[in-house]
């Protein structure tokens, strides 16, 4: 339930990057170091197959057909050989933003690059590697460098065709250190805050906030944030049983399209269409239904704002379920500098803790009484082929029973039976037989 953002999505802000002159000298110093080990790495010193000569300036690391993934830009030296990568992870763990940054280049290149050989700092805050991959065909190598701060990383790729890294690789690192971001503001002081109900989180000065049984609402200087609210939603079939529309009905399935459709309907946007998806990548957590974090992009109430929202979902009962969320957004212009704050605050949210053994008793109370319908149902629809079977049995063979409606005794008869029911009742002098109705049968 609290997994962070911060772990899961991927998001550049290279405008918010500090740049230190000595580890980014460091970097040349051990770029030189792995270059001279590539060049002793005799497994990639295969002969190229571009048809140019190596000063002709053709590259294996262009294609007209190829596109970086979103926040990677790509700077061309003047020589024309090899390229930068410049790009943002959100996070602060060097290597693990290394690997997700080479994972989403996977489809820049022919697949993911491998790391050969890579040097990492004992905090983890920065790492260099030794790439070995391929371009349209064509052996490439590079050097990969990604450095933490704060609350993101930046990436820095330098590469080339594999018999061109070595002469190229020292330009290719001078244009690395100059598009580099600009050092970044001082971070946001933060300062810890109780709200009403126990909820605790770190804000910034100028900040106002509210709590409500573990759920929290706030605004501030640096834009707004939601966290830990949850509704219960129908299912469009389930709605269309009842005569008055309950007030959230959404398809089950589909966590971008549900939060769309659900914030329009709860008035935070006008629209669906109001909201733009720009990444989204899928969350595990313990129930059985989907969740994601999703980069968005929306006009709320004539402004253009830009946020992150994780989003859990999972059933309730036949035909309802539930829709978690926590959010944080500000105005899009703004969203770069003010995202790391936001993130900050996120991760500080704990909701107290009686409040969240509460909802976990509330949770199971709901999962034994869904339980027990799905138990009542089940034990229902096997009485209903019982007697569908018993019915069937006497229609079949000609043996509908008829019952004495003062004894309750039951007589099957052996011809017509509303002959004999109303042969029966003359005799009587009224109805005292009846035939036995066909939802009785077995009982």
């Amino acid at each position: 339930m609290y997994r962070s953002p911060y772990h899961v999505f991927i998001r550049p802000y290279l405008n918010r990057s500090k740049r230190s002159t000595t580890r980014f000298s460091f970097f040349a110093l051990s770029l030189l170091l792995v270059v001279v080990l590539a060049c002793k790495h005799s497994s990639y010193q295969s002969p190229s197959t571009s048809s140019g000569p190596p000063g002709s300036g053709s590259t294996a690391t262009s294609s007209n057909n190829r596109s970086l993934p979103y926040g990677f830009k790509s700077f061309a030296p003047a020589s024309g050989h090899g390229e930068v990568l410049i790009g943002g992870m959100t996070g602060n763990v060097a290597s693990a933003a290394l690997w997700a940054a080479l994972n989403s280049l996977a489809s820049y290149f022919d697949a993911k690059p491998q790391v050969i050989g890579a040097i990492v700092s004992a905090n983890d805050d920065e790492i260099q590697g030794l790439l070995d991959g391929t371009r349209d065909g064509q052996p490439v190598r590079g050097m990969a460098y990604v450095q933490a701060s704060g609350a993101q990383c930046v990436v820095a790729i330098v590469d080339d065709r594999a018999d061109q890294f070595a002469q190229s690789s020292a330009d290719l690192v001078r244009l690395a250190q100059q598009s580099l971001p600009t050092p970044s503001e001082t971070p946001v002081a933060l300062h810890r805050t109780t709200l009403a109900d126990g909820t605790a989180l770190d804000l910034p000065e100028g900040w106002t906030a509210s709590s409500n049984n573990g759920s929290a609402t706030g605004k501030g200087p640096q834009g707004v944030f939601d966290f830990g609210l949850d509704v219960e939603v129908y299912t469009p079939e389930a709605a269309a049983q009842y005569p008055v529309r309950p007030p959230l009905v959404a398809a089950y399935g589909d966590p971008g399209r549900e939060l769309q459709e659900l914030w329009a309907q709860m008035r935070i946007v006008e629209s669906p269409d109001n909201i733009q998806i720009i990444e989204r990548t899928p969350i595990s957590w313990w129930t059985s239904g989907p969740g994601e974090m999703l980069h968005l992009q929306a006009l709320l109430q004539g402004s253009q704002r830009e946020g992150v929202a994780m989003v859990l979902t999972g059933p309730t009962g036949i035909g309802k379920w539930h829709f978690y969320y926590s959010a944080v957004s500000c105005e899009q212009a703004s969203f770069n500098k003010n995202f790391p704050a936001l993130l900050r605050i996120w991760q500080s949210w704990k909701t107290d803790d009686r409040v969240f053994q509460e909802r976990l008793m509330r949770a199971a109370e709901s999962m034994q009484a869904t339980s027990r319908i799905i138990r009542e149902a089940n034990a229902f629809r096997q009485d209903a082929m019982e007697r569908s079977s018993m019915g069937w049995d006497h229609y079949i063979r000609g043996t509908w029973p008829i019952e004495d409606q003062q004894t309750h005794t039951r007589y099957v008869p052996q011809q017509d039976v509303t002959a004999l029911v109303r042969q029966l009742n003359e005799s009587e002098g009224y109805e005292r037989y009846h035939v036995v109705p066909y939802e009785q049968l077995n009982r």
